[in-house]
């Protein structure tokens, strides 16, 4: 056994026995947890769903900042900054999930404001301010949250205007002249008409350095604002709506790797992974990059940024027509631009291509509309219940996307190829799911979603002078396609006692197919195929010690066809997505946390997974996948494992805080083809805060750090650059509240 398996091993037993040493004289309780899994508000250990929970308190604690730091918390789930762009995260869910950004590619592990779905995967790593909970769905979710979601759903529920006047804020100095603010202030205007207003502001100088020029890269620049209103016109009626506005420049280079260094954690570059950006002498500094023009301007001015704005509307109408029946009209409209250069190759001369530099320059406009009206019914005296509803989403995306290569010895601009692209989806969905208790504790589930989906898509491709070399009449694929799916879901709960509930379930999903945009030749423009999964859960949420020890506990069984895999063929710079072949996905996850003493409660959350290609296809065959390729992402195991601690301080008419969290991944693969330089061996981080807030909640006090002990590990490779995790950050915080 490994030093790192050890290890994980001691600190996992220890969370799971020392609780049960230690509680057993304590009258204490762990508050009751409830969730929205299943379009209606059930009790955590009541929902025969995988789901893990965070509330706003434990969003603070753990320093949840932004949704990327999720990855602690979740078992089998791993994610990074993408690819250059930082405020684009690639989130994996049981094996399952994509580094495409590009807007004919669509997203497995969907993301929720509000139910509001988010589309695209270009904005979706959203700082967190004023969140009331964050629920993390693991698997598919067919019925309820069904737009294409094969490998998961993180669900972000906003915090709602309050009845009463409230300020509150924060603001911190942390390591890289990081400086962050939030607040929000909540002015009920009557007892019929509440608001609150919102934002937030951070900027850092960046962690990573160029050893050509000095400049500073990885920073972030961002702000938001959000405005929110709740009217109340009668005591069954409320309309909740709210505008935000946001925009952020925020990079995610990477650092040159020498192939003799494939799978170390140790060596991105010759002087250590937080310098790393070698060779960077054609670009300037980032400053001058952010004039707010295009990224073909950009990349003309031999410079590199990555900027998204963007807004977005919400409206949820709930009525509760009668003491069994409530409906909820919900709306949404959001609007995203997104500009970025990425350089995908610098001159280093170890990269596997022979190249001097490789860019994709994007220029994209993304816009989105939805409609749902969803209805929650119950009878006989709770024994029934069902959600049902419609669901419509309208998106439209134009991007314009250049490819720059540069050949040692020849100009600058030697290759290029230029993109206009229109693509266009239309979604209309069905779905109801029905509870019914059949006899005392044992209650069957059947859901069901029919959806009808409509994708069409525009491409002009302009060769360097300016002419066209093919447009969507020349693609052998067709430029329109539809899919109409059903969708069911099956589960059987047995509750064996008031605190221990059992459950099966089995779910099919399915997400949409697309096309091959990346590619530089009509031929080469194809479709990809839908992808179908149907998984097999059993679980059991369980309480002991009087509410005291909670241990919830799942396994499951996944079988994924025609598995959407996004690809770069061996020794090229060729952009491939494709149905690579099924998948089986298997596993299991313990979730635990108890109540030692009054004021010190520790977790673990600890996943293990077994995944393997059942069959591959031609396809993927030729793109140089074998007979032994595993899955990307898929480590046999994540953890996380920690404590938080809370504690009177009379002298100081307050509390002390003390908490801390040690996550740890497994090795795994980057690279869809398996190749060495790919190979991860995984790591580990420790994460932990020191804080004091004021017994009345006026004001507080805290010093945190993420990544504590400096670990340097990397996420993934890419055409010879090696992309880093985060150096050690700390932060020194002093927050407010008035009311």
């Amino acid at each position: 056994m490994t030093l790192r398996k050890s290890l994980f091993a001691s600190a996992a037993m220890a969370a799971a026995v020392l609780p049960l040493s230690s509680v057993m004289a304590q009258d204490i309780t762990l508050e009751e947890i409830v969730v929205t899994a299943q379009r209606r508000e059930t009790s955590l250990q009541e929902t025969p769903v995988a789901v893990t929970a965070l509330s706003a308190l434990q969003i603070e604690r753990q320093q949840v900042t932004e949704t990327i730091d999720l990855i602690r918390s979740i078992p089998n789930m791993q994610g990074n900054n993408n690819v250059t762009i930082g405020l684009s995260n690639s989130y994996f869910l049981r094996g399952i999930g994509n580094t495409e950004s590009i807007a004919t590619f669509d997203v497995p592990v969907g993301t929720y404001v509000d139910d509001i779905y988010i589309a695209r995967q270009n904005g979706n790593n959203i700082e967190l301010v004023d969140i009331e909970r964050i629920e993390v769905l693991r698997g598919p979710q067919g019925t309820l949250f069904g737009r294409n979601t094969t490998g998961g759903a993180i669900s972000i529920i906003t915090r709602k205007p309050q009845d009463e006047f409230e300020a509150k804020g924060e603001i911190s100095y942390g390591r890289f002249d990081e400086m962050r603010a939030k607040g929000s202030v909540n002015i009920p205007i009557s007892d019929k008409v509440l608001t609150n207003i919102s934002g937030y502001y951070m900027n850092d100088d960046g962690w990573m350095t160029s050893l050509t020029t000095g400049d500073k890269y990885n920073f972030q620049d961002a702000w938001g604002v959000r405005g929110a209103v709740r009217v109340l016109p009668s005591d069954n009626v409320s309309w909740d709506v709210s505008m935000d506005y946001s925009t952020t420049d925020h990079q995610n280079l990477g650092a040159s790797v020498d192939s003799s260094q494939s799978g170390t954690n140790r060596s991105a570059s010759s002087s250590g992974p937080w310098q790393g950006a070698n060779g960077r002498e054609n670009f300037t500094d980032l400053v001058n990059c952010k004039t707010g023009d295009t990224a073909l301007a950009w990349l003309a001015n031999g410079c590199t940024a990555n900027e998204v704005y963007g807004y977005n509307i919400y409206s949820n109408i709930a009525v509760d027509a009668s003491d069994n029946l409530s409906v909820n009209i919900i709306t949404g409209y959001r609007n995203l631009d997104h500009s970025f250069v990425s350089p995908l190759l610098d001159n280093n001369p170890q990269n596997s291509l022979g190249l001097d530099e490789f860019f994709l320059a994007n220029d994209g406009s993304h816009n989105q509309f939805s409609q749902e009206v969803k209805f929650n019914f119950d009878a006989m005296d709770g024994r029934f219940n069902l959600v049902t509803g419609f669901f419509y989403m309208n998106e439209t995306n134009f991007t314009e996307f250049t490819d720059l290569i540069r050949i040692p010895g020849l100009p600058f601009n030697i290759q290029i190829a230029d993109r206009d692209m229109e693509n266009n989806t239309e979604s209309f969905a069905w779905y109801g799911q029905a509870d019914f208790e059949i006899i005392e504790n044992l209650t069957l589930t059947a859901g069901l979603r029919w959806t009808d989906e409509k994708k069409t898509v525009d491409i002009d491709f302009l060769d360097a002078a300016g002419a066209v070399v093919f447009t969507e009449d020349d693609i052998p694929s067709p430029d329109a396609f539809s899919t109409v799916r059903w969708t069911p879901r099956f589960a059987l709960q047995y509750a064996m006692s008031d605190d221990v509930m059992v459950y099966a379930s089995a779910t099919n999903g399915f997400k949409s197919g697309g096309w091959n945009a990346r590619s530089t030749t009509a031929n080469s423009f194809r479709s990809f195929d839908e992808e179908k999964v149907w998984s097999y859960e059993a679980g059991l949420r369980s309480e002991f010690l009087d509410n005291r020890l909670r241990l919830n506990l799942t396994v499951y069984d996944a079988n994924y066809d025609d598995i959407q895999i996004a690809t770069v063929l061996p020794g090229t710079a060729t952009f491939v997505t494709e149905n690579g072949g099924n998948t089986n996905n298997r596993g299991a996850e313990i979730e635990a946390s108890a109540l030692v003493t009054d004021g010190l409660t520790v977790f673990a959350n600890i996943g293990f997974m077994d995944a393997e290609f059942k069959s591959l296809s031609d396809r993927a065959l030729a793109s140089g996948f074998t007979s032994g390729t595993v899955p990307v992402r898929s480590p046999d195991y994540t953890g996380q494992v920690g404590f938080s601690y809370v504690t009177g301080l009379d002298s100081l008419e307050g509390d002390l805080n003390v908490n801390a969290d040690f996550q740890v991944t497994d090795n795994f693969h980057v690279n869809n083809q398996n190749a060495p330089e790919g190979f991860n061996l995984g790591y580990e981080t420790l994460n932990a805060s020191i804080g004091y807030e004021a017994e009345d909640g006026s004001w507080g006090v805290s010093l945190g750090c993420k990544n504590c002990l400096d670990e340097k590990y990397w996420t993934t490779d890419f055409l010879s650059t090696r992309f880093l995790g985060e150096p050690m950050r700390w932060a020194l915080r002093l927050k407010f509240a008035y009311n």
